[in-house]
């Protein structure tokens, strides 16, 4: 549960923004204590986040939206031709990507995952299963 007073740890930051500055060249893989699950997946910058969310969405077509978010992929990729960078990412999110969400006995794959940094209540360099 996010709280106001919350901060997140400056740790976790530094791993989030080595990631997004590209200053971390090899793959970290993270476990997270979130709401009483562990969300364990590879840091990722926030756009490649994006890029996977947008993907995702245009491939399942989630609520018809396979075409809006054409329009959006179309619209980012005229911006960076012209020499405009996308939007900054936002540092109150870590982005993950191959991520295995615990919850009691049951765990769920996922492609990828956005969480509030404020939301981790502790996390440990690797995954669970990693001797």
């Amino acid at each position: 549960m996010l709280r106001g007073e919350a901060y997140p740890d400056p740790y976790l930051e530094l791993l989030r923004v080595g990631v997004e500055h590209r200053e971390v060249t090899e793959a970290v893989v993270v476990t997270l204590a979130v709401d009483g699950a562990l969300v364990t997946g590879t840091v990722i910058p926030a756009g490649t986040w994006e890029d996977l969310y947008f993907r995702q969405v245009a491939e399942a077509d989630y609520y018809g939206m396979r075409k809006v978010v054409r329009e959006v992929f179309g619209h980012l990729d005229q911006a960076v031709e012209d020499g405009r960078r996308r939007r900054g990412a936002d540092p109150r999110f870590l982005h993950l990507k191959d991520v295995t969400v615990r919850s009691g006995r049951t765990a769920r794959k996922l492609p990828a995952w956005r969480g509030p940094l404020a939301a981790v209540s502790g996390w440990s360099l690797g995954g669970p299963d990693e001797r």
